[in-house]
């Protein structure tokens, strides 16, 4: 068994792609690396297959109909055949250094999560920013939820950070709708229910790209796409009675991602200044209220997404003050 699938996302990224594939072949024989051609009208295809020819016990290549970054993830899921699963989008990369230190490091884990940190690497001159999660958890030991710390308000679980073993995914039955943005959260999320250990390696290994226009975490197209964050946030906060979570400190993370994400699908509903978005932020609240009212009186009225949601001018005001208030502490796009 490999020690590590990779998932590789593509869409008409024939003009970064190989910086993100040529950066895991360093894996070698320990990785599988799975190219998702997503329905391409660019090179795309082209350049993964002769991955596969080049690198045939390294690199698999699936081509399909165009289904979105979710139906990616969805596929190679399915074709994963690693002991370990991460996603690796096509204008990012693995730093070669701690890439190296993960794979020696690997080979002595056995645990539900992996944790590392990640990079923000900016194009437009701003020092790169690193999302270290050492004051979380602690170095080279299995832990359990109990042992964790608490997370400052600049970190959170995600996608570019957190390896998740393959039957913990399995277990968790992921399947990513189509054709939407942000369902990384999803993805995140669904499983913590059954993780059950962590080991956290305090390396700088994801190295996250900010700087394409179209970036869907740009703010114009999140803008755009807020009925797509709103429909991830609606699917996260109706998933689970956090009731009925045991352990007291993942049922506070959770309710803190729930938090995070309804603030988050408010405030891109509201600041486009539009009848559509006011609307758009109280179904939100409304479904919310109807699929899981216990969630709705936790964090309705005492958390961070209150102040976004009031009414009018001022909770308009409140949530483009927070955004960039956010985005100050945090460059994320």
């Amino acid at each position: 068994m490999k020690d590590i699938s990779f998932v590789v996302p593509c869409y008409n990224s024939e003009a970064y792609m190989e910086k993100c594939i040529d950066s895991l072949l360093i894996g070698k024989n320990q990785v599988e690396i799975i190219i998702v051609d997503d329905g391409s009208t660019d090179k795309t295809g082209k350049i993964a297959d002769n991955y596969h020819k080049k690198y045939p016990q390294s690199v698999k290549v699936i081509h399909q109909e165009n289904g979105g970054h979710g139906e990616g993830i969805n596929v190679g899921l399915k074709h994963a055949t690693g002991k370990y699963f991460k996603v690796v989008d096509s204008d990012d990369w693995l730093d070669e250094e701690a890439y190296k230190k993960l794979l020696q490091e690997i080979k002595h884990i056995d645990t539900d999560l992996i944790v590392c940190n990640y990079v923000y690497t900016y194009t437009d001159g701003r020092k790169n920013q690193v999302i270290s999660f050492a004051n979380v958890y602690d170095e080279n030991k299995i832990l359990s939820w109990d042992d964790i710390h608490r997370f400052k308000l600049t970190q959170y679980p995600s996608l570019h950070s957190m390896m998740y073993k393959k039957s913990v995914l399995d277990k968790s039955n992921i399947d990513l709708p189509k054709h939407v943005f942000y369902e990384d959260n999803l993805f995140i999320y669904l499983p913590l229910v059954n993780t059950k250990t962590i080991y956290y390696l305090d390396l700088d290994l994801y190295r996250y790209y900010i700087g394409r226009a179209d970036q869907s975490v740009q703010e114009s197209q999140m803008v755009k796409r807020s009925s797509h964050q709103v429909l991830v946030s609606e699917k996260v906060c109706t998933k689970y009675d956090l009731t009925k979570i045991e352990n007291k400190k993942l049922r506070r993370l959770m309710r803190r991602e729930c938090i995070f994400l309804m603030t988050i699908g408010v405030v891109f509903s509201r600041i486009s200044y539009t009848k559509e978005g006011e609307k758009q932020y109280k179904e939100l609240w409304q479904k919310i209220k109807e699929k899981n009212p216990k969630l709705y009186h936790s964090i309705r009225y005492t958390t961070m997404a209150t102040f976004v949601s009031f009414p009018t001018r001022l909770g308009r005001f409140i949530s483009l003050f927070g955004y960039r208030l956010a985005h100050k502490l945090v460059k994320f796009n």
